[in-house]
């Protein structure tokens, strides 16, 4: 996959980015992955709003969005570049941001709407909301899907940042699928782990897939998304981490 050099952003700089990119943005790159757009509805409060008037003004304004290209597990198995679904190499190197998670649902309103959202980053302590408190709870007035069943209009999403090691430019892998959830899940409880026993790391990892044999024999072989862990980096050299830092062989805790 070839990636165009830019300027190496440091870690902490990113939340700032997530900031800056609109809903909009948002919209239309979420739109590449397949969400259909659903009718808008009113929806009941969600939980108690404990944000500060500097916090909450910045989200007004600038809502937290994607980071850099997004990436996407694709229907035939395949991560790629939302923008040009071009296929990312399984040797290709990534630097796993996990602090920078973002989390929470979204709700897509329409053509030419910009997506209700209720996300936040999970490592500043953000707690989901439940699912009724969004309201859209009917679901005799839910689209209907592609499986041909009422789909949920409030999708649990998850967006990693990712930073590539040859380039540094950045990526966010978006998911909303159970198979993707769980392997960012799977990641995370890495991290977290490499939190207690070597902090200030980040994981370095590897964009693999794997998958499993449907109970279903019509379905077949399933493919599905895998954040394989390959090494750690310092976190001081998060935007461009030496080669020598890379230890295929480190054992983790």
């Amino acid at each position: 996959m070839a990636i165009a050099a830019q300027k190496p952003p440091t870690p902490q700089q990113i939340l700032a980015e997530q900031k800056r990119l609109t809903d909009a943005d948002a919209k239309r790159q979420a739109q590449a992955m397949g969400n259909l757009p659903v009718t808008a509805e009113s929806k009941l409060p969600a939980v108690p709003d404990n944000r500060t008037a500097h916090e909450a003004y910045l989200d007004e304004i600038a809502p937290a969005s994607i980071v850099g290209r997004m990436v996407k597990f694709s229907k035939d198995g395949k991560f790629v570049t939302a923008d040009d679904d071009e296929p990312i190499s399984e040797d290709a190197d990534f630097i796993a941001l996990c602090d920078q998670t973002l989390i929470g649902y979204i709700k897509f309103n329409g053509e030419g709407q910009p997506p209700s959202k209720e996300m936040g980053l999970l490592y500043d302590d953000y707690v989901m909301p439940p699912r009724q408190s969004l309201g859209d709870n009917d679901p005799v007035k839910w689209e209907v899907g592609l499986d041909g069943r009422p789909a949920d209009p409030w999708q649990h999403h998850i967006y990693v940042v990712l930073q590539s090691v040859g380039s540094s430019e950045l990526f966010t892998f978006v998911t909303s699928s159970r198979t993707g959830r769980r392997a960012v899940g799977n990641l995370l409880r890495h991290y977290d782990r490499m939190i207690k026993t070597h902090p200030g790391l980040y994981p370095l990892i590897r964009l693999k897939v794997g998958g499993f044999q449907h109970r279903d024999d019509r379905v077949g072989w399933v493919p599905t998304p895998v954040l394989a862990v390959i090494g750690r980096v310092p976190g001081e050299n998060a935007a461009k981490p030496p080669p020598a830092d890379f230890n295929d062989e480190i054992p983790f805790a």
